[in-house]
């Protein structure tokens, strides 16, 4: 896992565009999670939960879902690029 951890006391006020921390985030509070076939419905209710976090009226476009289970998978993957999803694709 990757060598930044989320700490709900110095991760305050997360908002859809904190991307890297909301992936970190979710690879710590949720490793079981299947990534590759989470619902983005799914996702938004993650991320929803997260200690900090201010959901506001707004709900993230495609794109921003897209890159926080992006910057997730990567926070799962680490710096060595293996994923423990790979022999599900």
């Amino acid at each position: 896992m990757n060598d930044q951890h989320f700490d709900a006391l110095t991760w305050e006020n997360l908002t859809w565009h904190d991307i890297q921390a909301i992936g970190i985030a979710l690879a710590e509070r949720h490793p079981g999670e299947n990534l590759l076939t989470l619902p983005p419905e799914r996702l938004v209710e993650l991320v929803a939960g997260l200690p900090g976090f201010q959901t506001g009226a707004t709900r993230p476009d495609d794109f921003l879902l897209s890159a926080i289970s992006t910057a997730w998978i990567g926070a799962v993957e680490g710096e060595d690029d293996t994923s423990p999803f790979e022999h599900l694709a």
